[in-house]
This record gives structure tokens, C-alpha cells and sequence, in this order.
């Protein structure tokens, strides 16, 4: 899982509709860049400390994307 928002200096975000953004042609650009660069985001010691990046199961991704929209508005 990764917040966008975080990576984009809040420039994509969902604040009133955790479910949503608010430039959805930004996180198309986001995701292929990560998709592109998937190693260095899911190693990245930065950005898993700071809960940038969540690794996490295919499995078990839907639950903690719910808790984390929860936890962390935006």
C-alpha cells in the first residue's frame, strides 16, 4: 500500500471521500512510475518507516487499505 498523498506533498488526496482523489490522471502517473520502479519503492527504508509504503499480502491488502483510510484522513 502506498500513500500517495504522502508522495505527492498533498497534492493528490481524498479528504472528503476516502474512496476517491481529486486528480485521478496524477495517481495513473503514480502508479506506473511505482509499478515501473516496484523495488525500489517496496525497499525503500524512508518510506517504510515513515508508513509511506505498507508491505503487505495480496491477501490481506483490502482490510489494512480500509484501516488505513480510516487511520489517516487524506
Amino acid at each position: 500500500i502506498v500513500d500517495l498523498t504522502e508522495l505527492s506533498d498533498g497534492k493528490i488526496h481524498s479528504r472528503f471521500d476516502p474512496n476517491a482523489v481529486n486528480d485521478p490522471d496524477a495517481v495513473k502517473g503514480w502508479r506506473k512510475k511505482i509499478e515501473a520502479n516496484y523495488n525500489d519503492f517496496s525497499k525503500n527504508a524512508t518510506l517504510l518507516s515513515s508508513r509511506t509504503v505498507i508491505p503487505c499480502g495480496s491477501s490481506v491488502w483490502r482490510a489494512a487499505l480500509k484501516t488505513l483510510r480510516t487511520e489517516k484522513k487524506g
